[in-house]
């Protein structure tokens, strides 16, 4: 059966390394079908330094809108996650200090 991608996102990254720290954010993160494809190289040159560095143009597909928009929000534009509403963490008993919080605990 081939996979069905609805959503897609085309980054530029500057090195190998990023590729492979997005594909392991999506590994963690990620519920459904995903993909990358490579869809270049170019070598650009910074006007002020003249510094010439490679360039990936790669682009990830998602079977999934909430993946797409997890990858999107959280990865590529920094955001945090956002609790579901309705849904918060539980909260840790305080532990005791000292002595006394350690022979009872």
């Amino acid at each position: 059966m081939a996979a069905f991608y609805d959503f897609e996102t085309t980054l530029t990254l500057k090195s190998h390394g990023e590729m492979d720290k997005a594909e392991d954010w999506i590994r963690a993160n990620v519920k459904g079908l995903w993909a990358v494809e490579f869809l270049g190289m170019e070598e650009r040159v910074d006007n002020a330094t003249r510094a010439r560095s490679q360039v990936l143009h790669v682009s990830f597909k998602f079977g999934r809108r909430e993946d797409f928009d997890r990858f999107r929000n959280e990865y590529v534009q920094g955001r945090p996650r956002v609790p579901a509403a309705g849904k918060t963490a539980p909260k840790s008993p305080q532990k005791r200090k000292g002595l006394l919080g350690w022979l009872l605990d």
